[in-house]
């Protein structure tokens, strides 16, 4: 049933993210154009200098547009289908409420990996082709991967603790998206319990969640922060690694900690204390 539940949710929300990506992709053309005239020669017309730089303000707006829709498209499908009228049927499907919510999880991830990717590659892109950089002659500049190792090493870092860092760090942004969601969904769903005044709530609610979350964090934390603040004044980088290490793990601990609260209290919102009245 999970299956045919994520198989609906791409279909509704691709109808939104695929125009909006497609409309992202046409304008980072007019951009790359617009910038290549603006340097150019022929630049001297007033108004044909004025479209470009319009073309470029909208290319801008878009990709930050590009953020709040996939945001919108997140907390929308969670309010519209679980709890407004929609809900009443959603809630009778052969389904758990841990398939709903999954359902909805799952699906804003991939829209927010694919967002952010997207928007990486076209910026990316789009400053390599401005700068005339060659990208074979760009590779040939770097250095190769035996002279990587070799540099890191000589600071006691090896291949297998890059490896557990991009690992651990992939971790992180997937953990932290999951729970910038469920951030979300629980606030709404907590404050659906109530009869009256639930976008009120629900606000309140996200706000009272920010504020202890963040605050039971940073008092966790702390201690990480100043020693790694430590070793940045004195200049010991093995050191700075060290804890930027543990940084990252506590962080990574975090974010799995905060999502598993989060989740339980959506979860448990939406089956014991939910109000579609």
């Amino acid at each position: 049933m999970l299956g045919k539940l994520l198989k609906q949710e791409f279909r509704a929300t691709g109808r939104i993210m695929l125009p909006v990506f497609g409309a992202l992709l046409i304008l980072s053309v007019f951009a790359n154009f617009s910038i290549r005239f603006l340097d150019s020669s022929m630049s001297d017309s007033a108004v044909l200098r004025i479209l470009a730089v319009i073309v470029l303000i909208f290319f801008g707006f878009a990709v930050f547009g590009a953020m709040i829709v996939t945001l919108w498209l997140m907390v929308s499908r969670f309010y519209r289908n679980l709890l407004k009228d929609e809900g009443y049927l959603m809630h009778t499907l052969p389904v758990s409420v841990h398939g709903l919510v999954w359902s909805k999880l799952l699906v804003s991830l991939v829209w927010f990996i694919a967002t952010g990717l997207l928007i990486l590659a076209i910026v990316s892109l789009t400053a390599l082709i401005q700068s005339g950089t060659n990208l074979s002659e760009l590779f040939a500049q770097l250095p190769s991967w035996a002279e990587i190792k070799a540099l890191l090493s000589a600071h006691g870092i090896h291949s297998g603790d890059i490896t557990i860092f991009f690992t651990e760090l992939i971790a992180l942004i997937l953990l932290g998206s999951i729970a910038g969601c469920l951030h979300f969904y629980a606030a709404m769903a907590m404050g659906h319990m109530f009869s009256k005044d639930k976008i009120l709530l629900s606000i309140v609610f996200f706000v009272a969640l920010s504020f202890v979350l963040s605050l039971a964090t940073n008092l966790l934390g702390f201690r990480l922060h100043d020693l790694a603040a430590l070793t940045v004044e004195k200049g010991e980088l093995e050191m700075l690694i060290f804890y930027e290490r543990r940084l990252l793990r506590f962080s990574l601990g975090a974010a799995l900690l905060q999502g598993a609260l989060l989740y339980f209290a959506t979860t448990l919102s939406l089956r014991r204390g939910l109000n579609l009245s």
